[in-house]
């Protein structure tokens, strides 16, 4: 959904590493800079998949400049491609100069919501076969933009992902996809680990328990978005409650289509989900087209990135069962009932 880049004159200090309270910190590595890249919201299309046989696998993953994670990817048995996954995004994609060079027959144009401010309409090409390892998604018709805006051959979406469960660990830069079921316990049972429960919208989990200075706001898990993107009714309640840690500045988002998307951009104090207070996050706001696509236009929203998820240990994500869990760091601590995720992006580390 929200496989984008952000450009700003403070670009560097917004990338520099969270860190959570308790844990002790490791020297903050440069910030990257920012790779343009973003990722589709297309009308609702669930593709059918067999889910006989099949076996879970584990599979390295590779956190790009952005902190996306990447995988390898076989598309019409041929491969292997890297694919960046985006449970924010409705739709698998691929690059328009992969699918040329594979000679994927063109489909029908798409009308797609982005993290743009208007509706583009996208070629889709027909996909016969796409696998990770033991997985394999039946054919379809993938969107297609420029690689350049992707940021890699293509992404995986929740149509490869919904019914299953993913768990991310961090640390060990290691990624599970397994199928899941109706009532199947938790993966990550540690605890110190948190459940978050969700409900779905169009395929994306929305976290039902997340607040900002005690107003309820919808919070959507997106592993394609490297940082945090709220819509305008956040930022407005952002303004009026005072949680914004800097004075708003200007940024740019650079989506899917190429498109430079007008934004504003500071640090919430804090956002509180299921008792964890994350602090000083950076958010950028928009006016985008993303968020009416999940009936979100009206209501304070975020779309939760990497920069948030990867302060945990392990996260696992659940479709089926509407449900995430988030597991603390060793070193992180509850002495008064409550976890704190502290930012350190305004102090350059």
């Amino acid at each position: 959904m929200t496989l984008m880049a952000v450009r700003s004159p403070l670009w560097p200090l917004l990338l520099a590493a969270p860190l959570l309270a308790g844990a002790t910190p490791g020297p903050v590595a440069p910030a990257p800079p920012p790779a343009p890249a973003a990722a589709p919201v297309p009308d609702p299309a669930m593709l059918g998949e067999n889910l006989d046989n099949i076996v879970p696998f584990v599979q390295p993953f590779d956190l790009d400049a952005t902190r996306r994670m990447s995988v390898q990817v076989m598309v019409d048995g041929q491969g292997p491609f890297s694919f960046l996954v985006d449970t924010g995004a409705e739709r698998t994609v691929i690059a328009r100069e992969l699918a040329d060079r594979l000679g994927l027959d063109r489909s029908e144009r798409l009308r797609l919501a982005t993290i743009g401010t208007s509706v583009a309409v996208a070629p889709s090409f027909r996909v016969a076969s796409l696998e990770m390892t033991d997985l394999r998604l039946n054919p379809f018709d993938a969107p297609a933009f420029a690689g350049r805006h992707i940021g890699a051959a293509g992404l995986i979406g929740v149509d490869m992902l919904e019914k299953r469960r993913l768990l991310i660990d961090f640390r060990g830069e290691k990624m599970e996809i397994l199928a899941s079921r109706r009532h199947a316990r938790p993966l990550i049972r540690d605890k110190d680990a948190i459940v978050v429960t969700a409900r779905n919208s169009a395929g994306r989990l929305i976290l039902s328990d997340a607040r900002i200075d005690g107003r309820r706001i919808d919070v959507v898990v997106d592993t394609g978005a490297q940082s945090s993107v709220g819509n305008l009714a956040l930022q407005k309640l952002i303004a009026a409650r005072r949680q914004n840690s800097t004075a708003f500045y200007p940024a740019v988002l650079g989506a899917v289509t190429g498109e430079d998307v007008p934004a504003v951009r500071t640090g919430i104090k804090r956002i509180e989900i299921e008792g964890i207070n994350i602090n000083d996050l950076p958010v950028s706001f928009a006016d985008s087209k993303a968020f009416d696509a999940l009936g979100l236009g009206d209501r304070p929203a975020l779309l939760l990135g990497m920069d948030s998820l990867s302060l945990f240990d392990r996260v696992e994500i659940d479709f089926p069962n509407k449900r995430v869990v988030l597991d603390m760091p060793s070193g992180a601590r509850r002495e008064t009932g409550q976890r704190y995720a502290a930012a350190g992006w305004m102090r350059g580390g």
